[in-house]
């Protein structure tokens, strides 16, 4: 992996209940890159979202893609913006 800073930032539902997939999400990635990562922000909301941006560009939609991600699924998302 590259020594390259990266910015994360989570819009969730909170109430829809997405809290527990959010932090289980960004633990797991956290565990792994954390020493990459300059900077999380957490944006809980009411809408149904569920979006994960890596240095401001959306990596992932829930409404986009009609779909919670996977977990490695995500993880190649984050990890493109390491390169």
């Amino acid at each position: 992996m590259s020594d390259k800073q990266i910015t994360i930032e989570v819009v969730y539902c909170a109430d829809c209940g997405y809290w527990p997939r959010t932090s289980w999400m960004l633990g797991e990635l956290m565990t792994d890159i954390q020493h990459l990562v300059s900077d999380v922000k957490l944006i809980p909301d009411t809408r149904g979202l569920f979006e994960w941006s890596v240095n401001g560009d959306l990596v992932f939609s829930k409404a986009a893609m009609g779909r919670f991600p996977d977990m490695d699924e995500l993880r190649e998302l984050v990890y493109a913006h390491l390169d």
